[in-house]
C-alpha cells in the first residue's frame, strides 16, 4: 500500500513538473499546437490527484 502511494505521488510530481511549465508560459502556442486548452491541463493535474480515503483511519488528516 507504501509503494502505491509513494508511486502516485511521484507520478503527480513528474506530471507537473513535465505539464506544469506549458501553465508557466505566458503564450498558449505550445498548448495549441498539441491540441490543449489550459483547463484541460488542469483538469488533468487535478484528475491526477489520488482519491481521498473515506475511512475513519484518516478523518483526522482531513478536518
Amino acid at each position: 500500500m507504501i509503494r502505491s502511494i509513494l508511486a502516485t505521488l511521484r507520478q503527480r510530481h513528474a506530471l507537473r513538473q513535465s505539464i506544469g511549465s506549458l501553465l508557466r508560459r505566458a503564450d498558449d502556442h505550445l498548448l495549441e499546437d498539441i491540441g490543449l486548452t489550459r483547463c484541460e491541463v488542469l483538469g488533468l493535474i487535478a484528475r491526477s490527484a489520488p482519491a481521498q480515503p473515506k475511512s475513519g483511519y484518516f478523518a483526522p488528516f482531513h478536518a
